[in-house]
């Protein structure tokens, strides 16, 4: 085996600097190595990236190898080694029948953006052996301002027999990142780094993978073919381009926007939107925007005079007078597709949502201009939400619902307000969808409660529970009432319990009160709402039966405290067992100031009360009392917006409203 060396003189730390700073990121770096297979002509280009599960910073390696013309000794040493030579010059742009893709002359130092040292192994068809040398980035570590030559031993190896008959093979090691590549992201770079031409004409594997073509769920695609759509710009030259619009987010920066190409590789990469995002009226598109750009003029050129394209490939020099009309164009259809793919997405939207039974209905029962309204948000609203999406349901929700019910109305001013701009108006709805959470929720758990207060009270009245507390047990029913005395009639304010006579008469500034009256004290005392009527209300345990004397002595009670209320009615709530004469009850209970009620109406009036308005806070749409409801609402609307309670043959047919409360 024979023992040589190639040389390299530089500068300083030139190469240093062009290896470690121009290519900083690694997907690019990998990318300008691809591209110097192009050049040499390879029609299959293997990458070997180490998984997540084995990389290890130390030992790993990253392996580039192609099935191109490879290189002889003088090759390397005249050509591969001639740092900044720009091979156009010599061979016109074109190789092995294709257009050169390398013009700088530095590609060749991309590895040192991943690595520390390069590993060179490279051969033709007609040899029998291969060449191998190695850079290091030590080496190239020279002192500022100081001209130094580099020497790299090569040696002859052979060949492996999984290798192609020619081509090279570039080895990374004592790689400088600790974090494992993403092969996923680096898929999505170098598919969006070369043409779909370019990949047709070579291929590129990854872990001995075909490079696929960057998938996602598409909307709309413009030409339907695979083909590209021809754009003259303003001076007379041709441009070639095709988009497409992603029905869901393009989570991935390399998707988003235009890449442009010059000769099949990359000339502006992605994300790039003309750097109109920021001003465009539809600027949430650009996530559901992807597109490739055809302008092969601007790498036509072999001087450096001509270039317009950054040495790494990521961006065009826009500042340049020969760019003006691209820049033009390009500002023009990225407004232009920006809308149509808001557009797209808002119609999209509205479909969703009214294709849907429940949003379609409450939107039939709406007027013309609410619906209106209504289709309008949510063209806005589909710029920046996902269809058949749990939020946007929840958002799509929140706005029929503020048009469906009177008190929200105060709202509508704020969301057309805001109603252009996607994100404000998603935000203003996820606020008015919490408040209305909130505020529904702690409703229905009130409301839930106290049906559940009121079953508590059923279990009481059947278990024969104590009036009051005892010895045997602290659960009564007079504590029940006293605290929750809604039970009795949520129409009735209830204010005293266990008051005697007389205090009760004083608070009232009547002191004249009845002798046998003063220790006497009633179980409640309460005012009809709305009246000054007075209740006095007296409790029967359930199992016990009512007798003469407790209603006569009811009776002295309202006489008592007629003498500073007037208007005063008695309340006997019993267990529904009388033990008195029947046509004496009879004739008690047809009195206009007296009511014996029992139990049982007291738990059943209650429950009816409040399980009434269950359906309505729990949503369920198809809940009798919840349908009811809502063309009470609809109807209501309409009367009170057209300003006449006038009914129309449709009204007249469904019959009376409502009576409940």
């Amino acid at each position: 085996m024979a023992n040589h060396e190639f040389h390299l003189t530089i500068l300083g730390r030139t190469i240093e600097h062009l290896g470690t700073q121009m290519y900083k990121h690694r997907a690019p770096s990998i990318a300008e190595l691809v591209a110097n297979c192009w050049d040499a002509g390879a029609h299959d280009t293997w990458i070997n990236i180490p998984t997540p599960d084995v990389y290890d910073q130390a030992t790993s390696s990253v392996v580039i190898m192609d099935s191109g013309e490879g290189m002889s000794e003088s090759m390397v040493q005249d050509k591969y080694l001639v740092v900044g030579r720009n091979r156009r010059v010599e061979d016109g742009g074109f190789s092995h029948g294709r257009r050169v893709m390398g013009r700088k002359g530095i590609g060749k130092l991309a590895g040192f953006g991943l690595a520390d040292k390069v590993t060179i192994t490279t051969w033709t068809a007609c040899d029998l052996k291969a060449i191998q040398f190695s850079m290091s980035l030590q080496q190239l570590k020279g002192s500022p301002g100081m001209t130094h030559e580099i020497k790299f031993p090569w040696i002859d190896v052979d060949k492996h027999t999984g290798w192609p008959p020619s081509g090279t093979r570039i080895e990374l090691s004592k790689l400088r990142h600790s974090a494992p590549i993403d092969i996923t992201s680096l898929q999505e770079t170098l598919s969006r780094r070369f043409s779909r031409i370019t990949r047709g004409q070579m291929k590129i594997f990854i872990n001995d993978e075909l490079l696929p073509d960057p998938k996602f769920d598409t909307m709309y695609n413009f030409p339907e073919s695979d083909k590209y759509e021809e754009a003259e710009l303003s001076n007379g030259i041709k441009v070639q381009y095709r988009y497409q619009f992603s029905r869901k987010p393009l989570r991935s920066k390399e998707l988003q926007g235009f890449v442009i190409y010059a000769n099949e590789r990359t000339a502006q990469a992605p994300p790039f939107f003309f750097n109109v995002e920021s001003t465009a009226s539809s600027q949430h598109s650009t996530r559901y925007l992807t597109g490739e750009i055809v302008a092969d003029y601007l790498d036509v050129g072999t001087d450096d005079e001509s270039d317009v394209i950054s040495t790494d490939r990521q961006e065009l020099d826009w500042e340049k007078e020969e760019l003006k009309e691209l820049r033009t164009w390009g500002e023009e259809i990225t407004r232009k597709l920006l809308r149509e793919c808001a557009n797209l997405r808002g119609n999209e939207l509205e479909n969703w949502v009214l294709s849907d039974t429940d949003f379609s209905r409450r939107l039939n029962l709406l007027d013309s201009r609410s619906r209106k309204e209504i289709s309008g948000f949510l063209k806005t609203l589909g710029q920046k939400s996902e269809e058949n999406d749990d939020r946007t349901r929840a958002l799509a929700d929140s706005l029929i619902r503020a048009y469906e019910f009177r008190t929200f109305h105060d709202v509508i001013d704020d969301i057309i307000q805001v109603g252009d701009d996607p994100e404000k108006l998603e935000e203003m709805l996820a606020r008015l969808h919490d408040w209305k959470v909130l505020e529904g929720r702690a409703i229905l758990e009130i409301v839930r409660g106290r049906l559940s207060i009121i079953n508590k009270l059923e279990h009481m009245i059947i278990n024969n529970a104590p009036e009051t507390a005892s010895s045997k047990t602290h659960d009564n029913l007079h504590d029940l009432l006293a605290e929750y005395p809604w039970i009795f009639n949520p129409e009735w304010q209830v204010f005293a319990e266990e008051i005697s006579i007389s205090n009760q008469l004083r608070q009232w500034g009547e002191r004249d009160c009845p002798e046998e009256m003063k220790n006497k004290r009633v179980d409640f005392l309460a005012f009809a709402k709305n009246t000054d009527e007075l209740i006095v209300i007296e409790m029967k345990r359930p199992g016990h039966p009512v007798e003469l004397e407790e209603v006569q002595r009811l009776e002295r009670y309202q006489d008592a405290l007629m003498k500073a209320r007037p208007t005063c009615r008695r309340i006997l709530v019993y267990g529904g067992s009388v033990n008195i004469n029947p046509k004496k009850w009879d004739s008690m209970t047809k009195a206009d100031d007296f009511e014996a009620l029992e139990w049982s109406t007291v738990f059943s009036r209650a429950k009816s009360f409040y399980s009434h308005y269950e359906s309505i806070l729990n949503g369920n749409a198809t809940a009798e009392g919840f349908r009811i409801k809502e063309v009470e609402v609809a109807r209501t609307r309409m009367i009170l917006d057209g300003n006449s309670s006038h009914r129309s043959a449709a009204d007249r047919e469904r019959g009376v409203g409502s009576s409940e409360v």
